[in-house]
């Protein structure tokens, strides 16, 4: 009886526990089943149970505190279902053995949707609390604003080795599964409803190939807002695994200025602050400031690919003998010039082959992405050699127009650029790699072949435009500029090439070309000065390769290499003392037309850079006005000048250029001439952002007014391709090219016309100077009055006045901002309550045409 006794007790108090446990097991439908087969186990549970978290105290105490080594030892079996939340929690500690093996594993329908991790990390700060705290408050901020699954972050588990969650010291907490560096509410995050949740532990050993394959790291600003993060990581709504680095400071919540948002904020304020208090007397942590980086624009700063990844093989030496004959004579180490292009862009290419030759180099290679480019390379007897991209190189041969307009074709082409010269550094040659627009002036080999040049494996130009400044000390703040790349046949550089070329082909987000990748790659952290033999060498840098080595990367003088503000606004090549140029890069320019950048080539005429126009070109019969009358009088523009006046200035010359245009297209198409553009000047730059006495930033010593290229004050491509009035237009600086026959520039007629006059009144007027080639008007303003036609006079004046109308970029300016911050949006708040630069617009509409006064 004494035995019974004891017995029933005892088998009453197992059927409770079996049916509490199955209680438990069904409210808690995804959690790990157990069997307990002993009852010394239960005595032993119940001795020093963790703070409950359940509805029903006893029972969580039994579900969550069974020791997974006891239960080993004792053979309990667990049958894993789907994972927690909640998990269970071990005791005693873990100390010899991994989570990964202790914890059951997951089922298929737990890796379906999208996730949101940060990176593991060294802990800030010596991993105190508020750090860890802090993480998760900005991770819980970005899964809710992302509708992503939180994977609670392995930095906090109390692991000696957090990214494989080995060697954990303490009792597992759910529902991290894992020991905590520091103590959280468990009861809380076993019930919130805040995010979905998985364990540390969920994304480590084995998982779906399809969510393993689609995984990237970012690294974002710091204190992003709602609409900032959400548009920086737009690109990647359909990556399933997004990781993020320094997570801790990324996130500053909902701004509040925007309608909707106080409650959003207030909401999950109240649903997060008890999830990382530890106590009552506590605070929660703060999200990181918003600090609206760059004026909150939202963008990506870095990304890394950790899913899968095929690599991106470009076939151009399959066989050495593919490469032209002299090519393949060239010694290994040879400097090779390298340029790329279409045969849509083909007399870019060309009149870059012709820049390279002139200043005496011959080593050079064009790789043509396309069949036509190959067949102008044939005729031109010009090295080239076809780039094999499989389907892109198809759709290149299939795509008609400018390239830069196609958005998911050009970055395309960027792999194969960046591939073709990975193919060439691997056959020994260190490479110039150049965009066709960028025109050699002298001969840049001899520079990097001495010292402290040599020691870089690489070598970048910028687009910086501060000559002063990067005179004093290489600026590493502007963007490396990939159109201008001198690279060493090196181990470093094929590692790096490779690492690039992947990092392009593997990128979410259209802007990431070749060079957004290089920057990325190579700014990871910021760079130091190299030194050798203890000694630092001048504007050589380490720089990061993008895979954890460094390189030694040399930044180009922007005195020598220019770009096209430093070079086409700024004319920094013609201030007293300035070195010879190098080289200058068509950068800076606003007139990419529908085939072809018409900018950039009339830039280049007016510089006397356009090699590879025909003869007929420069024989033909001319129209013009004089230099004297082709501008208003010159008003020199002081450092100091208020932007508002000096854009004042600036249309009234913009008016006056017009109708001095105007007037001299109606000569020219009542004469049967083409038109010498006047002298243009400019009191402004021209920029898509904030000025200052109207100069952009970094280009405060400029001088005003300049020279301006013809894509500042008209709208270039209409006169190439939309131009309906017939009459083509030469480069200002026409006149001052050596291939002008003297046939051509000896022939010219000056004469002065009377005002108003029409068509067949020129007519008569220039009939004793017909034999003229340049016929020279002293004074054209308001001369040409319209034709004599009804019909034609109609025409014209529609017509002139659709090619002269540039409704251009507004004039963004500090002044008159109320101190707003730089990078902020110009003309209007980009939410309520920004500042923002104030705007001048312009220019104006053509004026009418004068009045006809003379019969």
């Amino acid at each position: 009886m004494a035995k019974l006794a004891h017995a029933i007790p005892l088998a009453v108090a197992a059927t409770l526990v079996t049916l509490g446990c199955s209680w438990f097991l069904l409210v808690h439908g995804t959690s790990t089943h157990f069997q307990v087969t002993s009852s010394d186990q239960l005595t032993e549970v119940l001795v020093s149970p963790p703070p409950s978290a359940a509805v029903f105290p006893a029972i969580a105490k039994i579900a969550r505190d069974v020791d997974a080594e006891v239960l080993r030892k004792e053979k309990v079996a667990l049958v894993s279902n789907t994972p927690p939340p909640p998990a269970i929690v071990v005791s005693p500690p873990l100390s010899r053995s991994s989570l990964k093996s202790a914890l059951p594993n997951f089922k298929e329908e737990d890796y379906k949707g999208f996730f949101l991790i940060a990176r593991i990390q060294p802990p800030y700060g010596g991993g105190d609390s508020l750090h860890f705290r802090t993480l998760l408050k900005s991770l819980l901020g970005m899964a809710k604003l992302l509708h992503r699954t939180l994977v609670l972050p392995a930095s906090l588990c109390n692991c000696r080795d957090s990214a494989k969650l080995e060697g954990c010291e303490g009792p597992v907490v759910a529902p991290f599964d894992c020991p905590l560096r520091v103590p959280l509410p468990v009861d809380q995050w076993l019930s919130t409803t805040l995010v979905q949740l998985r364990p540390a532990r969920f994304l480590m050993g084995e998982i779906p190939d399809d969510l393993r394959c689609s995984h990237m790291r970012l690294l974002l600003p710091d204190g992003m807002d709602d609409g900032e993060l959400a548009y920086a990581v737009r690109y990647y709504s359909t990556t399933r695994i997004l990781e993020i680095e320094d997570a801790h400071k990324t996130y500053c919540g909902w701004d509040t200025r925007m309608p909707g948002n106080t409650k959003q904020q207030a909401d999950f304020t109240a649903a997060a602050n008890p999830l990382v208090t530890t106590r009552s007397d506590e605070a929660a942590p703060s999200l990181h400031h918003c600090t609206h980086y760059r004026g909150g624009t939202g963008e990506v700063i870095q990304f890394l690919n950790l899913g899968c990844t095929q690599k991106h093989i470009v076939n151009i030496t399959s066989a050495v003998n593919r490469l032209p004959k002299s090519v393949q004579l060239l010694p290994k180490g040879s400097d090779l010039m390298v340029t790329f292009a279409t045969g849509s862009v083909a007399t870019l290419a060309c009149n870059w082959v012709e820049a390279v030759r002139r200043v005496g180099v011959q080593d050079l290679l064009v790789g043509a992405l396309d069949e036509g480019m190959m067949d102008i390379c044939t005729q031109r007897g010009i090295p080239c050699v076809l780039i094999q991209g499989g389907e892109v190189t198809k759709a290149l041969a299939q795509f008609k127009g400018n390239l830069r307009d196609n958005a998911a074709l050009y970055p395309k082409m960027s792999v194969l650029k960046v591939g073709f010269y990975h193919e060439l550094l691997t056959l020994g040659f260190n490479v110039w790699a150049c965009d066709a627009d960028a025109v050699f002036l002298n001969d840049p080999r001899q520079m990097v072949r001495t010292s402290p040049w040599d020691a870089a494996d690489v070598a970048v130009a910028t687009d910086c435009i501060d000559i002063p400044s990067d005179n004093r000390y290489p600026l590493t703040h502007c963007d490396y500029n990939t159109g201008l790349v001198y690279m060493r046949a090196r181990p470093e550089m094929l590692d790096f090439t490779e690492r690039w070329r992947e990092t392009v082909a593997n990128a979410k987000e259209k802007r990431i070309r070749d060079q957004a990748a290089f920057n990325m790659l190579t700014k990871m952290r910021p760079s130091k000065t190299y030194q050798q033999d203890g000694k630092p060498l001048h504007r050589i840098l380490l720089a990061t390769n993008g895979g954890g080595g460094l390189i030694k990367l040399a930044l180009l003088p922007l005195s020598q290499y220019l770009n096209g503000h430093t070079y086409f606004v700024q004319h920094a090549h013609t201030l007293p003392g300035a070195q010879p140029p190098i080289s200058v890069h068509m950068t800076y320019q606003f007139a990419e037309g529908r085939s072809f950048a018409y900018g950039k080539r009339q830039r280049l005429r007016q510089a006397g850079l356009w090699f590879v126009d025909e003869d007929s070109y420069y024989n033909g019969r001319y129209v013009m006005v004089s230099d004297e009358k082709a501008t208003l009088p010159v008003q020199p523009m002081g450092p100091n000048i208020d932007t508002r006046d000096a854009v004042k200035y600036h249309l009234q010359e913009a008016r006056h250029r017009t109708r001095i245009l105007r007037s001299l297209l109606g000569i020219a198409k009542a004469t049967g001439r083409e038109v010498i553009l006047p002298r243009m000047l400019c009191y402004c730059d021209f920029m898509w952002k904030e000025m200052k006495n109207c100069r952009v930033g970094g280009a405060e010593t400029m001088r005003l007014p300049f020279d301006c290229p013809m894509d500042h004050v008209f709208d270039t491509p209409r006169f190439f391709e939309d131009n309906p009035i017939g009459v083509t237009v030469r480069e200002a600086s026409f006149l001052r090219n050596p291939r002008v026959p003297h046939n051509v520039s000896s022939s010219i007629a000056r004469v002065s016309l009377n005002k108003g006059i029409n068509d067949r009144q020129v007519i008569q007027a220039l009939a004793a100077q017909q034999h003229a080639a340049i016929i020279e008007i002293d004074d054209a303003e308001s001369v040409f009055c319209g034709f004599a036609n009804a019909e034609q006079d109609a025409a014209f004046q529609k017509d002139s006045k659709q090619l002269l109308t540039y409704h251009r970029t507004f004039f963004c300016m500090m002044e008159g901002s109320n101190n707003a911050p730089l990078f902020s949006q110009c003309c209007t708040p980009r939410k309520p309550g920004d500042k923002f630069f104030p705007c001048m617009y312009g220019f104006d509409d053509p004026e009418p045409l004068p009045a006809c006064t003379s019969s």
